[in-house]
């Protein structure tokens, strides 16, 4: 039987453009066991958005550290879908089918960046399974 999980971010971040920047790097943490260190088969990856100001897609790549020269998912696009009621906030969904393995102390960074406009990341969600 397969056990689903979820690596989160602890935080969110703000003024997302259209240029990666380390500095807003979004950490995802695995929070629920001591391992120091855990392979998972990712299956998606869910970031949810704020403040968006004309942005209709969102770039994404995952690195192993917070430089994001350790890259185990390659820049991926997704059109975002807004809310119904609001369009300013929306979620871009990554659909994957990978086998990371080695996540050192728990951690994954999430390096993101807009076609156009600017937007708030304010959670991220890894889903995967054991």
């Amino acid at each position: 039987m397969t056990t689903f999980d979820q690596m989160e971010s602890t935080a969110g971040v703000a003024a997302i453009g259209t240029a990666y920047d380390t500095g807003k790097v979004v950490t995802l943490q695995y929070i629920r066991f001591g391992r120091q260190q855990i392979n998972v088969h990712a299956s998606m990856l869910e970031v949810q958005l704020s403040n968006m100001s004309n942005v209709t897609k969102l770039y994404a790549t995952l690195s192993r550290d917070a430089a994001g020269d350790n890259i185990l998912m390659t820049e991926t696009r997704t059109d975002l879908q807004t809310g119904i009621t609001t369009n300013t906030k929306g979620c871009g969904l990554y659909r994957m089918d990978v086998i990371i393995r080695d996540i050192q102390d728990k951690t994954l960074y999430l390096h993101v960046r807009t076609n156009t406009g600017t937007c708030n990341v304010d959670s991220a969600s890894l889903t995967y399974s054991c």
